[in-house]
């Protein structure tokens, strides 16, 4: 076997630190963006919604009626009840207000729907990892059976439910 020569393992050594430090900062760099994604999902969007049924209830709206398998129908009624008050819920990045699509850097795409009660409201469709970080930004500390958002798993056993009291 012939000796490698001093300036050629010198180049393989600074390769491998600088393929390994990229590799890094690029897995860091997409952490931080999801932990960005996740955050503006909730400070953008769940906490208008918050404000606009807040608003809604002070106004004295009328809420439709949830005969428990309704949702669509229930959701659509209540966008348009809550706009006849002049108050409007947020935009979605989907189709309909009470659906957001939480898309995440190599993961799937997240549907979350919202269902709007009075007093709280019930998200359908996180997963594990948006769940905890929703529950930590909400409460302060991942704690599903504690503090003002709770949930638990969904019965398909890949998705999570939570429950914001407002």
């Amino acid at each position: 076997m012939m000796p490698v020569a001093g300036r050629t393992a010198d180049r393989v050594a600074a390769i491998i630190i600088y393929t390994g430090f990229s590799l890094l900062v690029l897995w860091a760099g997409m952490k931080l963006i999801n932990y960005v994604l996740v955050t503006r999902f909730y400070e953008g969007y769940i906490v208008g919604w918050e404000i606009g049924l807040r608003q809604y209830n002070s106004k004295g709206g009328n809420w439709p009626h949830f005969s428990g398998g309704n949702h669509v129908e229930y959701m659509n009624s209540l966008v348009r009840l809550m706009q006849e008050k002049g108050t409007l819920p947020p935009l979605s990045n989907t189709g309909r207000r009470y659906v957001y699509h939480l898309k995440r850097l190599r993961s799937p795409g997240e549907y979350i729907f919202l269902l709007c009660f009075p007093d709280r409201i019930v998200l359908y469709g996180m997963s594990d990892k948006t769940f905890m970080r929703m529950d930590k930004l909400i409460d302060g500390e991942s704690d599903c059976e504690r503090g003002l958002f709770t949930g638990r798993p969904s019965k398909d056993g890949l998705t999570y439910t939570g429950v914001l009291r407002l």
